[in-house]
């Protein structure tokens, strides 16, 4: 059973398409059949119930990993790249505000930043940002 548990965690970091996944549910399966095999018969674990409990930890393990891999084909959502192609307030000479904050900034076409102006940010280099009006 430990096994079994064991090639499902792995399963999660390792890009094995579900061939952990079905190993780790035989093993677990297989686990829990052996659990009491050796006790009297009121004792022992039903076929059934164990079969039930394998389906109910596929079905799971197969939602889960559906939603973690549509996750992670999710566009990013934060992060410098999410400023390219906002607007941007020129708030100072080589300064505009952006995003709720202050960057350094320089035109594309190096010419002067006009206060008051508004610009596109164009690119994002470090901390300073690209722009153009």
């Amino acid at each position: 059973m430990v096994l079994g548990i064991a090639l499902l965690i792995v399963d999660l970091h390792a890009p094995t398409h579900g061939v952990l996944t079905i190993g780790g549910l035989i093993s677990l399966l297989f686990g829990l059949a052996l659990l009491f095999q050796n006790e009297p018969g009121v004792y022992r674990v039903n076929l059934w119930l164990i079969l039930g409990i394998g389906g109910a930890i596929a079905i799971f393990w197969a939602f889960a990993t559906g939603k973690a891999l549509a996750a992670r084909r999710l566009p990013v959502e934060t992060g410098p790249q999410m400023m390219i192609g906002q607007r941007a307030e020129v708030r100072g000479p080589g300064l505009v505000f952006v995003d709720g904050a202050l960057w350094q900034a320089h035109a594309a076409d190096d010419s002067e930043l006009v206060t008051g102006e508004e610009v596109e940010v164009e690119a994002v280099d470090g901390l300073q940002l690209t722009v153009r009006r």
